[in-house]
Formats: C-alpha cells, sequence, structure tokens
C-alpha cells in the first residue's frame, strides 16, 4: 500500500471531484471540461509522494505514471504512447481501454518501418505486408523488449498489480486487426485515403524538420486524445482516467502538456483525461497570471476545488493558460509533525515541536530531523543533543561514524537546482530581512551577470519565498499571534521573505564567513539608512552587534511613545535580526544572556540593565532551539521579569508592558 502524505486532505477532494466529473460518457461541464491539476513546491515539498498516493487511489479505475524527470527524454507522441500502454491495462471488473487509433499510428512511424519515398504505391504496398504482421523470428523477443522498455518508463512498478504486469511481459497484448482496421483507417481517412495518409505520416516521421516532427506529435495526440472519447462515449464510466506526470518542469514534460491543452482548445469537445502533473518551478507551468513573486496563480489545497477554477477563467480567456490550476502543497502543521513523530515522541518528547519550528513544516526536511532525533534518544542530555541536531550527521550516513552534517546535507538537498554562483549569492542574500531589499541594496552587483538576472527569479519560481510571519510574542515561546499587526504609522513593507527554514541554514553559511557576515549587513544598514527604513538600519546594527544604539534607541523610544503597542512592534522587529552564533549547544540560553549582554553592551547593560536582558532574551529566543523545553520555554522567565521591571519603572507606568509579560506565563 503507497504511503498516505499529511495534509493533502484538499488536494485528496479535488482528484476525487475532477475524476467522477462523467456524465453519459462524457465529461460533464462540456464549456470547460477538466483542468491540467499541477501540483507545485519546493524541493523535499512531497509532491512525488502525493502523486504516488493519488495513483493508489485511483488504482481500481485506468491510470497510468509517468517520471520525466527519471526517464528518458520523450517527444510527446512517445509519452502518449506510454501512458496508452499503462492505461490499457485491464482493472478488475473495468472493460480495458483500446487505443487502435494510436496503435495504428505508432506503428506507421516506428522506426524499424521503413516505406520507399519514392514510389507511393510501392509504399503503400510495403505498408499492407507490415500491417499483416511480423514475419521475422525474433520479432516477439523484440517485441517483449520493447514492453520492457515500457514498464521501466513508466515506473508501473510503483503501482499495483506487479503479477499482471509480469504476464503482460511474456504475452503483450495485442489489438485485434479488425479493430485497428475499422476504427483507425476510417479516423485517418480525410482528405486523402487512409493509406496514402499513413504513408505521409511515415515519411514525416524520418524527417528532421522541425514542422514535420510537430505535425507528426500532434497528429498521435490527436488519435489518443480521440481513442480516449470514443472508448467513453462506447461504453459508461463512472470514473475518468487519470495520468500522473512527475517533474513536468523536466525535459518533454511541458512539451507533452502544452500540445495536450493546444489539442483540447482545438477540438473544442471534452476528454476524460484527469492529468495530474508536479513541478518543483512554477516558472515552467504556464497558469493564469497573478501578482506576486511567482507571477502566477496557486492556490492553496484547502481552497482548490473544480469550481474554484471555473470562476477564476477570464471571459473570453486571452490563451489557454486558463487550462492550467496550480495547487501548492503545504507545510505540515505541529500536530501533523507529532504524527510523524509518534515514535520517538515519548522518549524524546520535545524533537517533533522543535522539528516543526525549526522547518516551518518542510516535509523533507522534518522526516531528516526526526532521523536523526530518534539517534539521540536514551543518551544523557537529551536537551543539549537536541540544541546541536543540525550538526550531526545526517540520516542518509546511517551506520557512518563520518559523514556530512545534517545541516550541509539540507543545503545540498533544497538547493540543488541552482549553481555554485547562484548558491554563493543567496547565502549573502539571506542577511536581508526582505528579499527585494537585498536585490535593492546591489548584494548582487559582485556576482556573475547570469546570476545577478535570475537569482530572484529563481527563487520565487521554485517557490522559496513566503509571507512574513507576524513578530510578537507567539514567536518567541509566548502566546498571541499577529495582535501587533498594523499599529505602527510606518509598518515594515511586507514583501515576501526567504523560507524562513532555508534562511536558517543559509545563515549558518554565512556565519562560517565572518568577514562578509558584516560586509553584507553593513552595506544592507547603509542602504535602509540612506531610505529613511530606521528599524531595519536597527535590525542590522543588531545583527552587527551593535547593541548600545539598539538599546538607545528602544529607551528613547519607551519615553516618548503613548502607545506601548508601537514600542512594542519595534521591539520585535529589532529583536527578530539574525545572531552570528544563535545557538551554543553545551549552554544553556538562560546561562548565556547575562555574559552576552554584558560583552556585547557593557554600556547599556550598566546603564539600562532590564531593557538590554529584554532585548537579548528576545533575541536569542527568535531560534526556537534557545526555547527548550517547549513545554515551559527557557528564556521565558527572564523575558516576563524584565517586562515587568520595565513596566514599574516607565514613567508614565505602562500597563501594556504587564499585560505582555503576561504572555510569557
Amino acid at each position: 500500500m503507497a504511503e498516505r502524505p499529511l495534509g493533502i486532505q484538499g488536494i485528496e477532494a479535488l482528484y476525487e471531484e475532477c475524476r467522477t466529473r462523467v456524465q453519459d460518457g462524457r465529461t460533464a461541464d462540456t464549456g470547460r471540461g477538466l483542468p491540467a491539476i499541477v501540483l507545485v513546491g519546493p524541493r523535499g515539498s512531497g509532491k512525488t509522494t502525493t502523486l504516488n498516493w493519488l495513483g493508489y487511489l485511483g488504482s481500481r479505475r485506468p491510470h497510468a505514471y509517468f517520471d520525466f524527470g527519471s526517464a528518458t527524454p520523450r517527444r510527446p507522441h512517445e509519452v502518449a504512447g506510454r501512458l496508452a500502454y499503462g492505461l490499457s491495462h485491464r482493472f478488475p471488473r473495468q472493460t480495458p481501454l483500446v487505443f487502435p487509433r494510436l496503435t495504428l499510428g505508432l506503428f506507421v512511424v516506428a522506426p524499424e518501418l521503413s516505406l520507399d519515398a519514392t514510389d507511393p504505391e510501392r509504399a503503400k504496398k510495403q505498408l499492407r505486408q507490415a500491417l499483416r504482421g511480423p514475419q521475422e523470428p525474433n520479432a516477439a523477443g523484440d517485441r517483449v523488449a520493447a514492453v520492457a522498455g515500457l514498464l521501466q518508463d513508466l515506473n508501473l512498478v510503483r503501482i499495483p498489480g506487479v503479477s499482471l504486469l509480469a504476464s503482460l511481459i511474456r504475452q503483450p497484448p495485442s489489438m485485434p486487426l479488425r479493430v485497428t482496421r475499422h476504427t483507425g483507417f476510417a479516423w485517418y481517412a480525410g482528405p486523402l485515403a487512409a493509406l496514402d495518409a499513413l504513408v505521409e505520416l511515415n515519411q514525416l516521421s524520418k524527417s528532421e524538420e522541425p514542422a514535420d516532427r510537430a505535425a507528426v506529435d500532434r497528429r498521435l495526440c490527436e488519435a489518443f486524445l480521440a481513442d480516449l472519447r470514443g472508448e467513453y462515449a462506447r461504453r459508461q464510466r463512472d470514473r475518468n482516467c487519470v495520468v500522473l506526470l512527475d517533474n513536468i518542469d523536466a525535459p518533454g514534460g511541458r512539451e507533452f502538456l502544452d500540445l495536450l491543452m493546444e489539442l483540447r482548445d482545438a477540438s473544442g469537445e471534452p476528454d476524460p483525461l484527469l492529468a495530474v502533473a508536479a513541478a518543483a518551478n512554477v516558472g515552467r507551468v504556464p497558469a493564469m497570471f497573478a501578482t506576486g513573486p511567482a507571477g502566477v496563480r496557486v492556490r492553496a489545497p484547502e481552497e482548490a476545488g473544480h469550481a474554484d477554477w471555473v470562476r477564476a477563467i477570464p471571459d473570453p480567456p486571452p490563451n489557454r493558460s486558463w487550462r492550467w490550476y496550480c495547487v501548492q502543497l503545504r507545510g505540515l502543521t505541529a500536530g501533523e509533525t507529532a504524527q510523524l513523530g509518534t515514535n520517538i515522541a515519548g522518549r524524546l518528547p520535545e524533537a517533533p515541536l522543535l522539528a516543526h519550528q525549526l522547518t516551518g513544516g518542510h516535509p523533507w526536511s522534518i522526516r531528516q530531523l526526526l532521523t536523526a532525533s530518534a539517534r539521540l534518544v536514551g543518551r544523557e542530555e537529551p536537551e543539549t543533543l537536541l540544541r546541536a541536531v543540525l550538526s550531526s550527521t545526517a540520516p542518509s550516513a546511517e551506520g557512518a561514524d563520518e559523514g556530512p552534517l545534517l545541516e550541509e546535507e539540507a543545503r545540498q538537498y533544497l538547493l540543488r537546482d541552482l549553481t555554485d554562483d547562484q548558491h554563493r549569492a543567496l547565502v549573502e542574500c539571506c542577511a536581508a530581512r526582505e528579499f527585494d531589499a537585498a536585490c535593492d541594496a546591489g548584494l548582487l552587483d559582485r556576482f556573475q551577470l547570469h546570476t545577478r538576472d535570475s537569482l530572484a527569479r529563481v527563487v520565487a519560481t521554485r517557490l522559496w519565498l513566503t509571507d512574513p510571519v507576524p513578530q510578537d510574542a507567539e514567536v518567541r515561546g509566548g502566546r498571541g499571534s499577529g495582535y501587533l499587526e498594523r499599529v505602527h504609522p510606518h509598518p515594515l513593507r511586507g514583501s515576501a521573505v526567504l523560507h524562513p527554514w532555508l534562511r536558517l541554514l543559509l545563515l549558518q553559511e554565512l556565519a562560517a564567513l565572518p568577514d562578509r557576515w558584516d560586509a553584507v549587513h553593513g552595506k544592507l544598514r547603509t542602504w535602509h539608512a540612506h531610505h529613511g527604513h530606521p528599524l531595519e538600519v536597527l535590525y542590522h546594527s543588531l545583527a552587527l552587534h551593535r547593541v548600545d544604539d539598539v538599546i538607545e534607541h528602544l529607551a528613547r523610544r519607551l519615553v516618548e511613545l503613548s502607545d506601548t503597542d508601537i514600542w512594542l512592534y519595534e521591539l520585535y522587529t529589532i529583536t527578530a535580526a539574525p545572531l552570528r552564533v544563535p545557538v551554543v549547544p553545551e549552554q544553556s540560553a538562560t546561562l548565556r544572556l547575562e555574559r552576552l549582554a554584558a560583552d556585547l553592551a557593557p554600556r547599556s547593560f550598566a546603564e539600562h540593565t532590564p531593557l538590554t536582558l529584554l532585548v537579548v532574551g528576545l533575541w536569542l529566543a527568535s531560534d526556537p532551539r534557545n526555547r527548550l523545553p517547549g513545554a515551559n520555554p527557557e528564556l521565558n522567565r527572564t523575558i516576563n521579569a524584565m517586562l515587568q521591571d520595565l513596566a514599574m519603572r516607565s514613567v508614565p507606568r505602562r500597563i501594556g508592558l504587564m499585560h505582555e509579560a503576561a504572555k510569557y506565563v
């Protein structure tokens, strides 16, 4: 049985809704038909696992799987042939689909079939003879090898029914000649007689001209859809057939689906084919335009539905982009992460919550962290080990004493699609709170032209940009979320930020280059000062360990402001700055706090002790590894005490600070 991914309930509902939209043998809603559903998400978000699960759900009805990323690049008509092979398998209590038009066309364009290009009559005679059947003694063995190649391309081992497939390899299915002649020949007949049209198709298949090759692909994909329509018109069925197409952003993926969508437009007829695809690069999906970094309309699983797709279609549609429907796989919730970590939760209860907080719910990374955490069960000082979990050996190197660190393995996996220069540039861009600021401030100027031109697009289309998280008590181990939104007269722009998990990994890589850390944060600080962004200036001042600057500003504002919420907004916004060494595993954050405050801001620590301890405490609490254990987060007691102390010392007395302190109890 396939593994059911967590968090895909909305995708399952969309899949079943589209799969069952059949009526009297034809697709319901004849005006629009079915969308090409594309599951999108960054690397490691579970796209392939989700496709496999959908294949399992549809395993009792015609379906086929094709991975453009692992198979040899195929032309569209070759993909259609492999999908037809998968769809034609016999399923219990289901009449198998047959493809007479496509079967005949594929036979005619087979590389081994050579017809006389100079004598049309002789060419037709050769074709008639070839259609009577193979005469060579090795033909049966060649056919078995061809079927084995089909199975390898289709990755049919993922789909239930392996014993059936083995029998098909030994005795491949054949198309009754009468069906091929009656249906196939009749379909190819038109301005030319059927044999003449087929001879011409054979000649086109031998050409290297792009236009001729495109004509062959188009005709055979037309045959594929015509066969499907014919089969559903001939026998009423309760489910549309399904093709699951992985990695359509790899070579061949878009070519096949683009042609399929073009043929749907040209025919004006609905077809009973539900295409569910997956892509890590949304820039390769021509879905409807939307504002935002990715540039296309992407729906969350909970929002997805056939009616939602139909409502968004422009009237009239300007192009075929409306036929594509992008649904983004979401990250796991804390509860779903806890389900994955049930095997270690009883012995190491902090591990699932920490994995979720560090990764923001990224599925692949959660599994890696939970696997690494499971190795720590039973050891002494589990909290110390968990704080150092990113420095442990990656799970892929099981049993090895030496191997890549988990953080290195994660970086390489998540950024595999980037060039080395793009990777180095992204390491520096991660210093900016908002990704746009990194580009605007000129951080890319020192890199190659290709990197300068492409990095922003690459990060956006691979869905590594996300909405910023509200900065308040909730992200520091306290209670409440979003309560400081829209309270400040000059808030942050709120533009897209790097995914917090990817940014954490990149910041650790940048921290290993002290000179670059200082240079990048210094450049960003200067740029923000020039453009009048005082909170961002202090954000980067804190990253540069200029704690005195931050304390001076916050002490002055505490006296000037009459609205405590505005002051709290500035406090949390500034202390979200990255810390060069966020965690010292062998030392608890509470023990580290006072020494760090005294070392980095001796003047402020002497003059504004409570405020300095509060700022450094919130700064440390930005990293969830400093908030262990989760049931009673470390640093909460110090943050609570410092807020209360400030409330008692402030003039006038700040009841809002007392209320804020209560969020850390």
